[in-house]
C-alpha cells in the first residue's frame, strides 16, 4: 500500500466515524422521524468497528491439514502481515504448514501443535499484554476453549472467529460451549460466527469450488483432492476475521446442541453471523493473493 492511499484510506474512515457518530447523536434530537430510526439501527449494531489491522492473528486449525486449511492458510500468509500463529493438530500438519509457509515466504510466523502449552505458545507469538489478538478458529474449539479455562488474561484479549462448519466436526460439545459462556459473560471481547454460505449447490458455487481446490493443489500437491465440497470454508471464515467485504451479517441468537454445533435461534447469546451468498468474489481475491508475482495486500 502506498504512503498516498494509506492517507487517503485514514482520512476516508475518520470522516466515516464523524458520520456514524453524529448520526447515532441525532436521533434524540428528532424523534418519531426517519432519523431518529436510522439512529436506532445503528444502536442495535453496537458501537464503531474496533480497528484491528495491526493487532496480531491466530489461526487455530484444529482439524485434518485439508485443502480448505491450505488455501486460507496461504491466503493469511499472502495478505495478513501481522500472522501470528498457526495452531495443527499434530505433527504431519505442522511439517506441512512450515513447507507452506515457507513457500510464500512467511518462515517467521510460529507453527505450533495445540497442547496443553498453548497459553505460553501464544504469549510468545502475540506478546505476554496489551494488544487485542484476532483468533480464527477453523474447527474444533478445544485451544480457545483451553485459553479461556487457564489463561483468563490472554482471553480478555481474544477477538474470536469461530467457523461454524467446523464446529459440526467437533467430538465434543463441552469446549463449544465454554466459549460460548464466555461470550455471554464477557471473558471474550468479541465472538462471531461464519458459514460457508448456502446450502444448495448450483453451477456458480460449483465452478467456485473447482478453481478454489485448483488454487488448493497447486500450493499443496499432497492435499486430499476429496475435500472439494468444503474447500471454501476456512476461507469464508478468514475473510471474516480479517473483515473483507465478502461476508454478509446477521445478528442471531446463538446456542450449542447436544453435539457441540452452535446454532442460530430466536433465544441464546446475541452474535453476529456471517455467510457468503457469492463465491466468486471471494475466489477472484484468493487467486490474486495466493499468486506468488503479486503484491502482498495487507488486512
Amino acid at each position: 500500500m502506498t504512503s498516498e492511499r494509506a492517507r487517503h484510506e485514514g482520512k476516508a474512515i475518520d470522516e466515516a466515524r464523524q458520520d456514524y457518530e453524529a448520526l447515532s447523536a441525532v436521533g434524540e434530537l428528532f424523534p418519531d422521524t426517519a432519523l431518529a430510526e436510522s439512529s436506532r439501527q445503528l444502536a442495535r449494531g453496537g458501537d464503531w468497528p474496533e480497528n484491528l489491522r495491526d493487532a496480531p492473528l491466530v489461526i487455530d486449525a484444529a482439524s485434518a491439514w485439508g485443502p480448505a486449511t491450505v488455501l486460507a492458510v496461504a491466503a493469511a500468509a499472502r495478505a495478513v502481515p501481522r500472522l501470528a500463529l498457526v495452531l495443527v493438530v499434530d505433527e504431519p500438519a505442522r511439517s506441512a504448514a512450515r513447507r507452506l509457509l515457507g513457500a510464500v515466504g512467511r518462515t517467521e510466523v510460529t507453527v505450533a501443535i495445540g497442547s496443553s502449552d498453548a497459553p505460553s505458545v501464544v504469549r510468545s507469538a502475540c506478546g505476554a499484554h496489551g494488544q487485542p489478538i484476532r483468533w480464527l478458529s477453523l474447527g474444533e474449539p478445544l485451544h480457545l476453549a483451553q485459553l479461556i479455562e487457564h489463561a483468563p488474561d490472554l482471553a480478555g484479549r481474544l477477538r474470536v472467529t469461530q467457523s461454524a462448519a467446523g464446529s459440526e466436526r467437533s467430538a465434543r460439545a463441552d469446549a463449544a460451549r465454554t466459549v460460548l459462556d464466555a461470550a455471554r459473560e464477557g471473558r471474550i471481547a468479541a465472538l462471531d460466527l461464519v458459514t460457508p454460505g448456502p446450502g444448495d449447490d448450483g453451477p456458480s458455487l460449483d465452478r467456485s469450488r473447482r478453481q478454489a481446490m485448483a488454487l488448493a493443489v497447486a500450493l499443496d500437491e499432497t492435499v486430499d483432492r476429496s475435500g472439494e465440497a468444503t474447500v471454501l470454508s476456512d476461507s469464508v471464515a478468514l475473510s471474516a476475521a480479517v473483515m473483507l467485504p465478502f461476508v454478509d451479517v446477521e445478528q442471531a441468537g446463538t446456542e450449542v446442541d447436544g453435539a457441540g454445533v452452535y446454532q442460530r435461534g430466536r433465544a441464546g447469546v446475541p452474535l453476529w453471523w456471517g455467510t457468503v451468498d457469492d463465491h466468486e468474489p471471494l475466489v477472484r481475491w484468493l487467486t490474486r493473493v495466493v499468486e506468488p508475482s503479486r503484491p502482498d495486500r495487507g488486512a
